[in-house]
């Protein structure tokens, strides 16, 4: 599981932002409300996250706040 990632951002297309982490790209899916509580593209930025994997995909969601992911999850 990847429980949380911190990076340089780099993209913001809502609802999908990419985050760098040491020269990986990682592309999450995000809330309107994580989205617009993130810096500008360029700056860093830590992040909460839960995988789903499926049959047909794997999906990267990141949260701002530790509640924020618990809802989701549940």
């Amino acid at each position: 599981m990847i429980g949380r990632l911190s990076g340089q951002i780099m993209a913001k297309q809502p609802p999908w932002i990419v985050i760098d982490v040491h020269g990986v790209g990682y592309e999450l899916e995000t809330s309107m409300n994580t989205l617009v509580a993130l810096p500008n593209v360029g700056e860093q930025v830590s992040l909460f996250t839960h995988l789903t994997i499926r049959d047909d995909a794997h999906l990267l969601y990141g949260f701002g706040r530790e509640h924020e992911r618990a809802l989701f999850v549940r």
